[in-house]
This record gives C-alpha cells, structure tokens and sequence, in this order.
C-alpha cells in the first residue's frame, strides 16, 4: 500500500529563508531531549451501504503521534508532533504529516515561533470561523477540527494593553479529499485534473495573518486579520471525459475577525463573527469580488454538582449564519447540545448535539464521549447522523448515506 505524505510545498529561497533562518541560531545544547505521544488503533463503521464499489462499511486503521521536546537554554526550546496513521481499506487515509516543528524564543515582553505549527482561534463550539491559519486535515476530519501544519514565522508581542501576533505564512496547502473509497464523497465527483487557483502563484504564496487578544475580568476578547488564500474551496461544475465533475477552486481573500467570551456565574457567553473581502465565480467561471459576513453566537450554562452528586451539566445552545451559500451548509442554523462532566478520576465526558437548519429543517447529530483508562490509555467514541434531509440541501445530502460510528483506543507515553 502506497503512503501519501502531505508536507509544505517547496518555496523560492527568500520565503523559505523567512522561516528557518531563526531555527538555527541556537544556543550550545544543554538539557535533554523529551519524547513522549500517544499512539493506537480505530475502527470506524458506517451504517448505511457504499454509494460506489469502491468504499467500504468499516475502515479499520493504527496510527502514531510521537512528540519530541528540546530545551536549548532557559530562552530556548524546540517541539516536534509528527503524525502517521495506515489504513487497512484505504490509500488515502494512509498518510503522515509534520503537525509541529517549531522553534520558540522567548524574552519578557516578546516570542518568535519559527517553523511548522499549528495556531488555533475561536470561542464557539459548533464551528470556528475565525480559526484560518491551518487547512482542516479533511482524511482525519470526521468533525473538521483535525488541522494540517502551517509553515509560520510568528512574532508575538505581550504588554499590558494585549497580546499581538503578527505570521507570514509560506506556502498554501489545498485540502487532500482522497480517492474514491473515501467516505464520503462529494456528488457529482471530484476531477482528477489539476486544482485551479486565482493566485498566479498556486501554492507558493506569502500569506499573512495577526491577531490581538485581550483577558479583562469576565471577559476575553480577539480582533484578527487574515489576507491570503482562502482555506475553504469554491467548486466549479465541469465535464471531464464527458461526465460532470467538481474542481475545486481556491480564491483570494481578505478576512477580519471577533472572537469573544463572557462568563457570567455558571453562564458562558460566547461569539465569533467575521467580514470576507474575497472573491467568487461569475457565469464565465471568471473571479469577481464577493463580499460576505458570518456568525456564531450563543451560551453555555453549566449546572454544576446537579442533585449534589460530582456531574457538571452544560446546556449548549448556539447560532449559525453565514451569507455564503456556495461554502457551507450553516446560512441559517440552530445548534443544540448537552455536556456531561463527570468529574471522575477518568476524566468522563459526553457530548451530544444537533443541528438544525432553520430554512428547510434538514438535521446532523453528533456524539463524542472519551474516558481515560488507567494511566497510560484513552477510548473515545465519536457518531455523525443526519435526518430529514431536504433534497436541495446539498451539503447535508452528502452526508445522507454515510451515518457512522468511530471507536479509538490511545495509548500515551
């Protein structure tokens, strides 16, 4: 079986230079190396029969994620998170990726990161809209919050008005959708001919990125900037071979972003919402400018040591709005969970939510659980399933004949 390895392209001299020249102004080495992961074993099982001879009900698979870190000096450090998962049914989840490999220096009121990491952003739970530094890993993402490395060059400068992070972002990675025995797939299919991208430069550009973040006393806040190429894809129709194709399509854009989280007692107030100056395609499948906005607003409320036993109840509640209907299937939505904490020595959790579209009542649930066992290992147990689907909704139709139920078991050492 063939693995596919998924790295940063390669750049020209300068951008690539912007990047690891810092990595390798080090100190004499001086303590010792650190390594520790996890690794282990998933079945993943889908209810319904394969839309196509190629795709299987159950994918069984084994994967590694060792992490290595490196203290230089008391100034110094380097991390390392690699990733490698095989898949006994399918090429295209057996594949590696560099999560990590950064270099970091730290001072008192300022840090360089330099290398190949991951940044997260975002408040909500349901989605993350101003979370654009890292492409979603789309073979591992079976509730898109799996991430591909970025090659970064971050500057992070903390004074009491705020945190500020400013990143250049050699290199654009296009989301790898895999081969046919992938589930799911979209429909019409995707082409095989190449990825099309308004950028004359494709894959070897220079984005970039900042953000400034603030914690007062209830509340934390972010503003954030990003202008590069834009991490979701359109898809234009076409006809290859004489049946229709999907081929995806990466514009430019521009996007501002909030991301922001008030506690109130029990209570947890939380929102992201972003402006895109960004491109679309018009009837001539030519780029013109297309500006959009989009939400993510709602609450936790937590119920803390409910009939005075040691369980936490969260009632999740949150909505969706994005004017964009090209990208996602979230234009007018209402998500619904509920968190169980048990507040165990196992460190027992279980989530379960559903979304809803307002407009044509089509339905996705989700179930995620995870419990520590002993010391060194963890299960957990994700489930995705739609209901009453609405034939136009096209995101969620994709999704109608592939309800599954995922069981991972980690060992960490």
């Amino acid at each position: 079986m063939k693995t596919q390895f998924y790295f940063p392209p390669p750049l020209g001299t300068l951008k690539t230079s912007l990047v690891l020249s810092t990595m390798f102004i080090f100190s004499p080495p001086s303590f010792a190396v650190e390594l520790s992961g996890k690794g282990g074993g998933e079945f993943l099982n889908f209810f319904q029969s394969a839309k196509n001879p190629e795709q299987h009900r159950t994918y069984a698979s084994v994967f590694i994620e060792p992490e290595l870190y490196y203290a230089i000096n008391d100034h110094q450090e380097l991390k390392a998170k690699l990733f490698y998962r095989y898949d006994a049914n399918s090429t295209s989840r057996t594949h590696a990726d560099i999560r990590e490999l950064m270099f970091y220096q730290y001072a008192d009121e300022w840090e360089i990161h330099a290398g190949i990491g991951k940044v997260f952003w975002g408040t909500t739970e349901s989605r993350h809209l101003v979370d654009v530094v890292n492409q979603i890993d789309m073979l591992e993402s079976l509730d898109d919050e799996a991430r591909l490395g970025q090659a970064i060059l971050q500057g992070k400068l903390i004074k009491s008005w705020g945190e500020l992070d400013i990143m250049l972002l050699p290199g654009f990675r296009p989301i790898q959708f895999g081969n046919q025995e992938v589930r799911s797939q979209f429909l019409p299919p995707l082409a095989n001919q190449s990825t099309r991208y308004q950028s004359k430069e494709k894959t070897n550009t220079l984005d970039f990125a900042a953000r400034w973040n603030q914690s007062f006393e209830y509340l934390d806040l972010g503003l954030s900037y990003f202008s590069g190429t834009q991490r979701t894809p359109l898809f234009q129709f076409i006809t290859e071979q004489g049946q229709p194709k999907l081929l995806p399509v990466y514009v430019q854009s521009q996007q501002f972003g909030l991301d922001a989280q008030y506690i109130v007692n029990d209570l947890l107030l939380k929102a992201e919402a972003i402006h895109r100056n960004s491109h679309q395609l018009n009837q001539n499948n030519q780029f013109t400018p297309y500006q959009t906005n989009a939400l993510v607003a709602g609450f936790e409320y937590t119920f803390v040591g409910v009939y005075n036993t040691a369980y936490d109840i969260g009632i999740i509640g949150e909505y969706l709005y994005d004017e964009w209907e090209s990208i996602t299937p979230f234009q007018k939505d209402w998500m619904s969970g509920l968190r169980w904490v048990f507040n165990d020595e196992q460190s027992t959790e279980i989530l379960l939510s559903h979304i809803i579209d307002v407009d044509d009542q089509s339905q996705t649930w989700s179930l995620k659980a995870s419990r520590r066992i002993g010391d060194n290992w963890k299960a957990e147990l994700k489930g995705r399933w739609v209901t009453n689907v609405d034939p136009n909704n096209y995101f969620v139709k994709t999704y109608q004949q592939d309800d599954f139920i995922n069981f991972k078991l980690s060992y960490y050492f």
